[in-house]
């Protein structure tokens, strides 16, 4: 089975168990993404190009179950962001890209913008704090990947996002002021 077959079959069987799913779905694809990057090395773009897809591959999953909302998203995040904390990935080039594919997948699906950016950041920081990481540079990393994302949207999606976590989470309006220099 593939990483993105994997990731699938966790997203559903733990919306379908339980609906909106909570831990259940934090817990199923931490797991998934956990496998997934056991043994990963550090190899440039490849190793990142792995929570990437999960991100992309979960949150596509939640939109064929009816489950884009903030809390599925952020659990999404949680689960994965808390992998790669516990992996050999650099945490922050991988939250960065987790955060950035997280927005962008939320865009696709036909989430809010803003909501979903204040989802992945707060499931960034989630995950990394259960990890038992450094939840500053999660916080630097996410927002840095949700904005970046938005950038590829367009220049409204990145006032939606800026505006979004401007008001959801204080301390990431340093943040937004540096990335947009």
């Amino acid at each position: 089975m593939s990483i993105g077959e994997d990731i699938k079959k966790a997203v559903v069987g733990a919306v379908e168990g339980v609906g909106e799913a909570g831990s259940a779905l934090i817990e199923a694809v931490g797991k998934v993404a956990t496998s997934a990057l056991e043994g990963v090395q550090e190899v440039g773009s490849e190793a990142i190009s792995v929570p990437a897809e999960l991100v992309q591959s979960a949150i596509k999953s939640l939109g064929e179950v009816g489950k884009t909302g903030a809390e599925s998203i952020q659990n999404v995040i949680t689960g994965i962001a808390e992998a790669v904390e516990k992996s050999t990935i650099d945490t922050t080039k991988g939250i960065t890209d987790i955060a950035r594919q997280g927005l962008e997948s939320a865009h696709e699906a036909g989430s809010d913008l803003g909501e979903a950016a204040v989802s992945v950041v707060r499931g960034s920081i989630n995950g990394v704090r259960q990890a038992g990481g450094d939840t500053a540079q999660a916080l630097e990393s996410a927002v840095t990947g949700v904005l970046n994302g938005a950038k590829k949207i367009s220049t409204e999606a990145v006032d939606t996002v800026s505006d979004a976590l401007g008001e959801a989470i204080s301390e990431s309006k340093e943040v937004i002021g540096r990335v947009l220099k």
